[in-house]
């Protein structure tokens, strides 16, 4: 079983449940909550681990986005974790200057989906 402590969608932060305690989440939402602040991780951000994280600013950022080598970078993060078996689809939009993503990732757990 994986159990960590999880973290709320609005402030990607460890929060207290209705009990008072800190929320834990398992398994499923566990692994979910895991590829998502993998994916959240810049490069360079980890102090005993610069090389870990996706570069934003030489992708995303960049004065003309690198969708592509964003999208490899990310698909190498997720597929890189304990119970994550592949990515099996990445889709993107782009409107108004926001660029939105959504990750189909197939675990030990089953499908799981990760918005960003």
């Amino acid at each position: 079983m994986l159990t960590i402590s999880t973290t709320n969608d609005r402030y990607n932060d460890i929060y207290l449940d209705n009990g008072g305690n800190l929320a834990i989440s398992e398994n499923a939402n566990a692994l979910a909550n895991i590829s998502k602040n993998a994916v959240l991780t810049n490069q360079g951000e980890l102090e005993y681990n610069t090389e870990a994280g996706i570069p934003y600013f030489n992708t995303i950022f960049a004065d003309a986005p690198l969708i592509d080598m964003f999208q490899a970078n990310i698909v190498q993060t997720v597929e890189s974790l304990d119970k994550v078996e592949r990515v099996e689809g990445f889709e993107y939009t782009q409107q108004n200057g926001v660029f939105s993503y959504k990750l189909n990732e197939i675990t030990e757990y089953g499908s799981i989906t990760i918005n960003g």
